[in-house]
């Protein structure tokens, strides 16, 4: 990527002359460029980029607001709502939502999705304690702060998943208060699934009769529905609610999620008419138009074979990683049902060439649908290429 200056970047009072407009284009075709490049070494992040939506272009020049309810018409007229609720019953569906449907919409990202969830669940336990695993993702944390929820972290297994035990004594102390318990499907660092229904179990067992379950399944939740060997993650497990990315494993240009909930508990927050015209009952009122459309084609074009099938390529290709990676002496771990696979991080140059992040002297590789068995051999070859040693 060049490197640019505040003077580059700097936005004039005057408009731009045509020379400093030919310029602009100029600046923003080469960034472009060089992002659709780096597409090619992007193994290190859980982001899905094999997807291609530059025919959709003329819908950039519209202003698309969702705003309000999905389920709910508004006086703002150029909107996507009908592909929003395709996409919410898809999902309704892969999650086996309870009779009477569940309530969803499509959010800017995993952290709105964490949000609407535990402000759901605030909202029927207002006295409740938060209950996350050390390794949950960063946004539960900050979402404590802002709900003004106690946290309690709970320490991980060997798995790097929740502790029961610890989990356990940690709810026994408060048995009086209600529990928000943040179950992650796929973490972060080790894609880690929790034990859902072990954590509904526990909490029963500490003693704590009110409860809400939130399910962090943006990283893994479609692992964990479509994987060969699929696990308990969804509500008819126990959660409440759920988090879903959408530009993970199914692929976007921007970020974007799907929240699902229980629709006797989004009743409790919804506020009818508000929001011109329609229901106030997401956190962001106005919404993104464009994110449901991407969405929508893609599982369109995928439907729920395909995308079981991508899932399948992806834990694939990560135990492909892990031979080859065994192979070079990287020593690979590989957790069960997850497409992370830990190694010995290699030299920086190689780490930041392949966008690889390094913690604790180990990096991991993540195979998304765009990550193939050739961008391994590539990493392979650069690791054991000692000619290039560096820091």
């Amino acid at each position: 990527m060049p490197i640019l200056t505040s003077g580059d970047l700097k936005i004039g009072e005057r408009p731009r002359t045509p020379q400093g407009a030919r310029q602009d284009r100029e600046l923003l075709t080469k960034i472009a460029e060089e992002m659709r490049s780096a597409r090619d070494h992007m193994v290190g992040f859980p982001v899905n980029l094999d997807f291609d939506h530059q025919d959709l272009a003329p819908f950039l020049a519209v202003h698309g607001n969702n705003v309000g309810s999905p389920d709910r018409p508004s006086e703002y007229h150029l909107h996507s709502k009908f592909f929003e609720r395709s996409v919410v019953d898809f999902f309704a569906d892969l999650t086996a939502a309870p009779e009477g449907g569940a309530f969803g919409y499509v959010t800017s990202g995993g952290t709105e999705s964490n949000l609407y969830g535990l402000y759901l669940g605030r909202e029927r336990h207002p006295d409740a304690v938060l209950y996350a695993s050390a390794a949950a993702h960063y946004s539960i944390p900050k979402i404590a702060r802002l709900l003004r929820i106690d946290h309690v972290p709970v320490d991980v297994d060997d798995e790097g998943a929740i502790d029961l035990p610890a989990l356990r004594a940690a709810a026994t102390a408060r048995p009086e208060r209600a529990a928000l318990a943040v179950v992650t499907v796929g973490t972060t660092g080790r894609g880690a699934v929790d034990d859902l229904p072990g954590v509904d179990r526990t909490l029963a067992e500490a003693g704590v009769r009110r409860r809400h379950l939130h399910v962090d399944g943006a990283f893994g939740g479609l692992l964990a529905a479509l994987a060969p060997h699929p696990r308990p993650w969804a509500f008819d497990a126990g959660a409440d609610s759920i988090a879903i990315s959408g530009h993970k494993m199914i692929g976007s240009p921007m970020p974007c999620g799907v929240v699902l909930a229980r629709q006797q508990d989004v009743m409790e927050i919804r506020v009818p008419g508000v929001a011109v015209g329609s229901d106030d009952d997401t956190i962001g009122g106005s919404r993104d138009a464009l994110a449901p459309i991407l969405l929508w084609r893609e599982l369109r074009r995928l439907g729920r074979q395909g995308l079981a099938e991508r899932v399948r390529n992806c834990l694939l290709t990560a135990d492909y990683a892990t031979e080859r990676l065994e192979a070079c002496g990287a020593r690979p771990t590989h957790p069960a049902g997850t497409n992370t696979v830990l190694f010995d991080a290699p030299r920086r140059s190689v780490c930041d060439r392949w966008n690889l992040l390094r913690m604790n002297g180990r990096a991991h590789l993540i195979t998304m649908p765009h990550v193939t068995r050739e961008h391994v051999d590539r990493l392979c070859s650069e690791i054991t290429d000692v000619g290039n040693a560096g820091s």
